[in-house]
């Protein structure tokens, strides 16, 4: 597949190339796991608040950004687009070793005794398919795929989906709002395939890799929600015995998260590229680890799923708390943080995600979702102390 320069017109093939690689690099542990536990709590409305402002948001940035955008907002924002691919690789290599940690230190009865060779493989072969065009479609086919098998089976069943009046998400809903609209201008996929295309293009990719691709791959997790909430998080949930065929799971999931770490891995800066991604596997691995080894619960939560909404607060927090204050042009078109102005603007996010944190506790871990409004209105008031630079003679200075 022929890739488009920023003065033509690409192919029908090497749109949808880059769509499936847009819905493959966004299809890691959140779009695999979140809606998990958003139907555990909330029935089909908790989908539905995650589904549809992650697809719309995603998919707007292929509306929202013109041609050169991207360029600008990666030599701005280098330092934020690298951590957001640092924290992103963590994430994944957490959730990955938690599912696996049982069956390959043996404390289960897992009727397939190949399980960790399996996650294995599926890893591996997602980092191979990650590096192209071509490899994000044959990743994405492969999925589908997988979902299908596991649909035939059983695994993947919507039946048991309830549709329940859930007042707490209502709180819910700005905060996934907020996230979902803002974090994908730090991700630096998708400002690979924004400067892959030109601005028709680019519209196309972004609006069929969200709305049809990985819109596909979330309504595969809303079916295997109630098998994901047996395999992670049901207690000695490990010592029932299902059948082989509960690999198809595992093999989806983990596939997804070597093509996600591979894609972020070869977004880093060539000069922090080995010790960025042997950090992040380094303190995702031990977390991983530790949430599968120590018995802990709190608001009836597990470790492992305390962790999880800890590392979601990145993608509802603070990310999308770094572009609402400090990529966000002011009214002076300020944008960037190398100069004073910019300072500042890192002081009042620092202060804001502070002030904040504690509310996304209450909303997210003690579950008192109204906490959730506090937490937001103070990271969206934080813009009124965001101020621009102004010119020696009052006029208007750009950062660079």
């Amino acid at each position: 597949m022929a890739a488009e320069g920023a003065g033509g017109r690409a192919s029908w093939w090497s749109v949808l190339g880059w769509a499936a690689y847009l819905a493959c690099s966004w299809t890691w542990c959140i779009g695999m796991f979140l809606p998990v536990l958003l139907v555990r709590d909330y029935g089909v409305w908790g989908f539905v608040v995650f589904a549809v402002p992650n697809v719309i948001g995603a998919g707007a940035m292929g509306w929202v950004l013109r041609e050169g955008a991207s360029e600008r907002i990666s030599a701005r924002h280098r330092a934020a687009i690298d951590w957001f691919s640092v924290v992103t690789i963590a994430f994944q290599v957490f959730f990955l070793l938690f599912a696996a940690a049982p069956v390959a230190m043996g404390d289960s009865i897992w009727p397939l005794g190949s399980m960790p060779l399996v996650a294995l493989a599926s890893v591996v072969i997602g980092c191979a398919l990650g590096g192209g065009l071509r490899g994000a479609v044959v990743a994405w086919l492969v999925s589908l795929a997988l979902l299908a098998w596991a649909w035939r089976e059983g695994l993947v069943d919507y039946r048991g989906i309830e549709f329940r009046s859930t007042p707490g998400l209502a709180w819910l809903a700005p905060v996934c709002v907020f996230g979902f609209a803002l974090c994908p201008y730090l991700d630096g996929t998708f400002l690979k395939v924004r400067r892959a295309t030109g601005n028709s293009d680019a519209r196309r990719a972004f609006s069929i890799g969200f709305g049809v691709l990985f819109f596909a791959m979330i309504l595969g997790t809303m079916g295997y929600a109630g098998f994901a909430t047996w395999w992670l998080l049901t207690r000695d949930a490990w010592g029932f015995v299902v059948g082989s065929l509960a690999a198809l799971i595992p093999a989806h999931v983990c596939m997804q998260i070597g093509f996600t770490v591979r894609t972020h891995g070869d977004e880093l800066r060539a000069d922090k590229k080995f010790y960025s991604i042997v950090g992040a596997i380094g303190v995702g691995a031990l977390l991983g680890v530790l949430a599968r080894q120590i018995s802990f619960e709190h608001a009836g939560m597990s470790l492992f799923e305390i962790i999880y909404r800890c590392f979601m607060s990145f993608y509802g927090l603070v990310f999308p708390a770094y572009v609402w204050l400090c990529m966000i042009p002011t009214r002076d078109g300020h944008s960037g943080i190398g100069d004073a102005a910019g300072r500042r603007k890192l002081v009042v996010l620092g202060v804001a995600c502070l002030v904040a944190a504690p509310c996304y506790w209450m909303g997210f871990i003690e579950r008192v979702e109204w906490w959730l409004a506090v937490g937001l209105g103070v990271v969206l008031v934080a813009r009124l102390l965001v101020r621009g630079r102004a010119g020696a003679n009052g006029g208007v200075a750009r950062a660079s």
